[in-house]
């Protein structure tokens, strides 16, 4: 096969090793590697589509996408006469650059519909940034427990001390990025352990293992509920002791760690706050200032509800109301991806975000719950990782983090391929 695609998947793949450490400029603007590869990758996929091939295959998901695209586009449009023109065209840029990220699916579904063999391809691709990741995390924690030391705290980056966040500065984004890869990591584990392949399931349970202790010394609490998550729903699809190993390890956990305690006690807390059945107790500080994003998001959505106040505004409309600065790390969105897309792009733009999803889901159920080979393995694990990412952007912006959804948009257009 004489083709760059298999070039420019490993390229785009092994990108957020780099986290937000290297940036691009271009044009004003500091783009991630992520970003110039997938351009990039984009342009050569089009001269390709012309060259050899021109015949339109979006897959059914890339049909839901071309809807959702649709949506956000028809918001950015009637908020053109709402809001000062420059914003619009701010935002304009930013949700060019969403959609290139969104386009990956359709890419990758076309792709391997011409060019099946890479699928075992990717999927190395996946595994590769988890344990060179792991290692950055370690190294960090070593010589960089808290960002202190760098002077990161007066550019607005949180000290996190203690916690480990790698090349990306932050351990909520990090946990949902473990949480993500190790669904895909222990579904493939189950296969070769269900087929006899010692070697392979040994390898892939040590990068498992490691990968749970680098999301335990995130402490991220979102991360380790979409860990939980994705073990529960890979464990019913295809193994239920799964679920009795990850119940063993979490009580071990808990058990031993003192700040592990502190944490989950806080989000239990928390949560009984939340719902009105512990009144006598604060939230604590970090569950505050979350709840407190939210309501700004939910005070747009009230006044905007259908199309929202146009893709990557957001920054600009809490500032007009108040809550924040732009220089914010925090203004670009909501503690929540689901809010944000809700505010940015309405009501519409979030089921048809959602319908997305929805889609792929429909496609890869029958296969992964009926059948025992390979492939549904690999659509079992994707599945799972993105119930855990579902429940992870309630509380973390990461469905609109560039890093991880590098991740998203090219396992949801291999779980359109696998199916076709």
């Amino acid at each position: 096969m004489h083709t760059l695609f298999p070039l420019f998947f490993y390229a785009t793949l092994l990108a957020p090793i780099t986290g937000v450490l290297v940036h691009v400029p271009f044009l004003g603007f500091e783009l991630l590697p992520s970003d110039v590869f997938i351009i990039f990758f984009f342009l050569y996929w089009a001269y390709d589509k012309l060259r050899h091939d021109r015949k339109i295959r979006l897959g059914r998901v890339g049909q839901m996408i071309l809807v959702f695209l649709f949506v956000m586009l028809l918001s950015w449009i009637v908020n053109l006469f709402r809001f000062p023109f420059i914003q619009m065209a701010v935002g304009m840029t930013y949700m060019i650059r969403f959609a290139m990220y969104i386009v990956l699916a359709p890419m990758t579904y076309d792709i391997l519909t011409r060019h099946p063999e890479l699928k075992r391809n990717i999927l190395l691709g996946f595994l590769a940034p988890l344990p060179v990741l792991i290692l950055f995390g370690f190294l960090q924690l070593i010589f960089y427990p808290n960002f202190y030391v760098l002077g990161l705290h007066l550019l607005g980056w949180d000290p996190h001390i203690g916690r480990m966040t790698a090349t990306w500065l932050d351990p909520n984004f990090l946990s949902g990025f473990f949480a993500l890869i190790l669904g895909l990591v222990m579904s493939l584990g189950l296969y070769y352990r269900r087929n006899g392949d010692k070697q392979r399931f040994l390898f892939l349970a040590a990068v498992a293992l490691l990968g749970i202790i680098a999301l335990y010394l995130t402490f991220s609490r979102s991360g380790i509920l979409a860990f939980l998550m994705t073990v529960g729903v890979l464990a019913f699809f295809k193994s239920r002791k799964l679920l009795l190993a990850a119940i063993l390890v979490s009580t071990l956990v808990f058990g031993f760690s003192p700040r592990t305690q502190e944490r989950v006690g806080e989000m239990w807390i928390s949560a009984k706050t939340l719902v009105g059945l512990e009144e006598q107790r604060a939230l604590d500080p970090t569950a505050a200032l979350r709840v407190w994003s939210w309501s700004f998001a939910k005070e747009i959505i009230q006044d905007y509800p259908l199309l929202g106040i146009g893709y990557s505004r957001y920054q600009y409309e809490i500032n007009y109301r108040g809550h924040a600065l732009l220089s914010d790390h925090s203004s670009g969105g909501s503690d929540s991806s689901l809010l944000t897309l809700w505010a940015t792009t309405g009501l519409f733009g979030l089921l048809s975000f959602l319908a997305v999803g929805f889609v792929a889901l429909v496609l890869a159920f029958k296969r992964m719950f009926y059948h025992e080979d390979f492939e549904s393995y690999v659509l079992a694990g994707f599945v799972a990782s993105f119930a855990g990412l579902l429940v992870h952007s309630v509380f973390v912006n990461s469905l609109v983090f560039p890093l991880i959804m590098v991740y998203l948009w090219i396992g949801i257009g291999l779980i359109d391929a696998e199916v076709s």
